[in-house]
């Protein structure tokens, strides 16, 4: 099972039983975690609430479809994974599935900021995860809470959302449908930054992305990069358009900070994913 973190792939080889951080551009820079005692969905996202060298460093893997996570703190001795099964509401089911017609919410965008993680973000409020000490004096346990957002926007009945860090500031990509075909005129892309200098903190649309650029997976992991460093351009979301029998699946380039949109064809690919260097944020 490989999943990818920001700048590193989460393995786990079920052979070896061994569970690990491995550098994408070298085979042997990789930093050993204790072995997941579970194979996850390949889907699953592993977050890392900073530097993974940093004392303290929490680990994080939001399984895809389940409401489940697991987490550890990286360099910790005897450490190992903790499986938590959470609860932050339920949502309606259209049509109902097996007579249910309600299921609990997953977490379906998550990026770490500032020591924090952030998910399911609206432009009205936002899910907040944080790990505080438990009874024992050397766990940590979740803590799960919801940070209500300033502003007034315009409503929006379709999008897909991802949540992106960017030099310790909290970014979220909207991809707003425009009508019912997802082709190259299908959405736009709205880019947001959240100010936490006002309280409550409010979104304000992004005039840049500090000359880095921004790459979304085709679910729901979005992370950044320096565009000089990869050649790509500044300021710019690259977000993967899938195509069909009659529309081709298309690269869109969106830029932030001038406003044009361009697009490639690229092969079909419904497990592409993006692989970035392990220091990605370095302008």
């Amino acid at each position: 099972m490989q999943m990818i973190s920001v700048g590193d792939l989460t393995v786990r080889d079920a052979a070896a039983a061994t569970t690990f951080l491995q550098n994408p551009r070298d085979p042997g820079d990789k930093i050993h975690l204790p072995h997941l005692p579970e194979d996850l969905p390949s889907k699953s996202t592993c977050v890392l609430s900073g530097k993974p060298t940093i004392p303290g460093c929490v680990a994080l893997l939001v399984e895809p479809f389940a409401t489940v996570i697991w987490y550890l703190h990286v360099g910790e001795e005897d450490g190992e994974w903790t499986r938590h099964e959470y609860d932050i509401g339920t949502q309606p089911l259209d049509p109902p599935i097996d007579g249910e017609d309600h299921e609990k919410v997953p977490i379906c965008s998550i990026a770490a900021c500032r020591g924090k993680f952030y998910f399911n973000g609206t432009l009205s409020d936002i899910g907040v995860l944080e790990f505080s000490p438990s009874a024992a004096a050397t766990s940590t346990s979740p803590v799960f809470s919801s940070l209500e957002l300033a502003g007034e926007f315009e409503v929006v009945y379709r999008a897909k959302v991802f949540l992106v860090e960017a030099g310790e500031d909290l970014y979220m990509v909207m991809l707003v449908y425009r009508g019912f075909r997802c082709d190259k005129t299908g959405y736009e892309t709205r880019v947001y930054r959240m100010d936490f200098s006002e309280q409550p903190p409010r979104w304000r649309t992004a005039g840049d992305l500090a000359v880095g650029a921004f790459l979304l997976s085709p679910w729901y992991f979005g992370a950044t990069c320096s565009a000089r460093e990869l050649g790509l351009h500044e300021d710019c979301v690259y977000a993967f358009v899938p195509g069909d029998d009659e529309v081709p699946t298309c690269l869109k380039m969106s830029s932030v900070k001038d406003g044009w949109d361009d697009f490639v064809d690229v092969p079909a690919a419904h497990r592409a994913l993006w692989i970035l260097p392990t220091d990605p944020y370095i302008v």
